[in-house]
């Protein structure tokens, strides 16, 4: 382990990449097909016998949510017992005035993009008053009570469960001492585990139990549970080690994606609760084993790029369901003027229309919110730091 100097600051440049990570995953997620869809038969012409394999990993890439989970609870963890550590408290209003600041000017911006979405669409009662639940941080429960809706703020659901979050963080780290902080976590961990299994045990639908928060909890005693383990050092792994976790990742994610699919479309018996159990358990699990893969790589060792988008992963997740939802609107028309019966160009085109076109909006609309909208309520977040969590200079 390599101790961190300067207690008062804490950026990892590579935690940025991480994020970025977690939300393309995310919108991989929401972008590739995850099983036989006719408008994408390229998949299977191609990959022939491997398409399971694709359509098991497309289903997969739902944990870069996980990931954005358990990296926040590591991070927020780390600066909490940093503050902690350096002035003998925390000061818990102004830890919720820089979330304040972070979170609610952009996520409200998307409520209120949403809800002109739904007037425009005539104005229904249910979508209207879906988007008043994500105003007041009940969007997970919305969901995991009655399911998703059509609208672009729909992925925005997650944000409670943050937001919930942070009701019992900095009061967990203000007033327990590392051996408690980890009995805290793995009561959540159990709670999360125990109400697994009984959601599974009335086999409630898949959508409901993704939404649920206490479900997603698990992710934030990973990442809680990380931070104590490393104690405000940096793991010193080689390059070999690093690679190695990543297939470890991998690997886990791939087991809990296809457990899940065991229990959903197969399994119903006591076998499959402990399978919907396992996947989640996998899912936490994965997301450590990236982020130690990550964790003390230094900055000329990550693409410039990476770290840029990174810093605008707030954004970037916010805008891309908008973006999705332009690029389907505009796809057809666009079709129709390159209509070509080769086949090649024609999978291009697909392909580019699918995942280029979206993904392109998407840093575009986001890149603009950050420059123009969020960098001013950033500097006021700054004003009220107490550990320092960005970089020296813009673009650093």
């Amino acid at each position: 382990m390599q101790a961190l100097p300067h207690l008062g600051r804490y950026y990892r440049p590579e935690l940025d990449v991480v994020r970025f990570l977690a939300f393309l995953l995310v919108f991989l997620h929401h972008t590739l097909p995850e099983g036989q869809n006719p408008n994408l038969n390229i998949i299977q012409h191609l990959l022939g016998g491997l398409a399971p394999i694709f359509y098991t990993s497309a289903g997969a890439c739902r944990y870069g949510l996980s990931l954005f989970f358990t990296l926040s609870a590591f991070l927020i963890c780390e600066l909490l017992l940093r503050e902690r550590e350096m002035t003998g408290t925390l000061r818990i209003k102004q830890f919720y005035i820089r979330r304040i600041l972070r979170i609610w000017p952009l996520y409200y911006l998307a409520l209120s993009l949403g809800m002109i979405l739904a007037l425009l669409h005539g104005g229904n009662r249910n979508e209207i008053e879906t988007v008043g639940w994500y105003a007041v941080f009940m969007g997970a429960w919305h969901s995991s009570l009655y399911g998703f809706f059509d609208n672009p703020v729909v992925p925005l659901w997650s944000i409670s469960v943050e937001e919930q979050f942070y009701l019992i963080a900095p009061s967990a780290v203000k007033y327990l001492n590392r051996k408690f902080l980890c009995v805290f976590c793995g009561v959540i961990v159990f709670c999360s585990s125990a109400w697994l299994y009984h959601l599974a045990k009335i086999a409630a639908p898949y959508d409901h139990i993704w939404a649920d928060s206490l479900v997603q909890f698990e992710c934030f005693a990973a990442g809680i549970l990380l931070c104590l383990a490393l104690r405000g050092q940096i793991p010193r792994f080689s390059l070999w080690q690093r690679l190695l976790l990543l297939p470890c990742c991998y690997l886990c994610w791939m087991a809990a994606s296809f457990g899940l699919n065991l229990r959903i479309f197969h399994v119903t018996d006591s076998l499959g609760s402990w399978l919907l159990v396992g996947s989640y358990a996998l899912a936490s699990l994965g997301s450590v084993f990236l982020l130690l893969a990550f964790l003390g790589l230094s900055p000329g060792q990550l693409p410039r790029w990476a770290i840029y988008l990174g810093r605008i992963s707030f954004g970037l997740y916010v805008y891309h369901q908008f973006a999705i939802d332009i690029a389907r609107y505009v796809s057809p028309e666009i079709q129709r003027k390159f209509n070509t019966s080769s086949y090649a160009p024609r999978a291009l085109l697909n392909v580019g229309l699918t995942l280029g076109l979206p993904l392109a909006l998407t840093v575009l609309m986001a890149a603009i919110s950050y420059r123009y909208f969020e960098t001013p309520f950033l500097k006021m977040k700054k004003r009220h730091a107490v550990i320092e969590s960005e970089p020296i200079a813009d673009g650093a």
